[in-house]
């Protein structure tokens, strides 16, 4: 079949609007924040950008959420994605990164790991937690992994309560597995 150049354009018009608008876009998307030098990637459909929060010049704060989740106990919670960035951060290490941050932060450990396929390098440090803020009626439940790569600090937290960790954990793991380092 021989195609003149004005409709080759038009089936690259086409092409193009498509992937502008989603059509037969893929099922996950892949994130790759400002100047953390790392990616992931999110199941399409379940989750939506909410904001940045700039703490300084060299720390990032990027926020995400996944679609509700009902637990057994009819309870509606957002489960969502915290991604704490600290850039040009000199000598520190993640252990000592995952120190400070739970001083400030205290949770309660029910695991701890630092070799896992959930870990994006051999420095990484992992942990699933539980807290209650002092004005919830629910725990939390999270994992959280702690990681340096290339004078970046990442401490990358998924979290619901702990009623509905249960429904979230498979989807946290897959998140977790597709951070790659670049």
């Amino acid at each position: 079949m021989k195609m003149n150049k004005s409709h080759n354009k038009i089936h690259i018009l086409a092409l193009a609007v498509a992937i502008i608008i989603g059509v037969g876009s893929p099922l996950f998307a892949q994130i790759t924040l400002p100047n953390s030098h790392f990616q992931f990637t999110l199941p399409e459909g379940k989750w939506k950008y909410l904001e940045t929060i700039n703490v300084d010049a060299k720390t990032h704060v990027y926020l995400y959420s996944s679609v509700p989740v009902v637990s057994k106990n009819n309870d509606t919670t957002l489960p969502f994605l915290r991604i704490y960035v600290k850039n040009d951060i000199g000598k520190d290490n993640s252990y000592d990164f995952a120190m400070n941050r739970f001083m400030q932060q205290p949770f309660i450990i029910v695991d701890e790991f630092s070799s896992s396929p959930f870990l994006p390098n051999k420095d990484a440090i992992g942990y699933i937690g539980l807290y209650k803020g002092e004005n919830d009626t629910m725990r939390s439940k999270f994992y959280m992994l702690y990681f340096v790569h290339k004078s970046t600090l990442v401490e990358f937290r998924l979290e619901t309560t702990e009623e509905s960790f249960a429904q979230k954990q498979s989807e946290f793991e897959q998140i977790m597995k597709t951070i790659t380092l670049n």
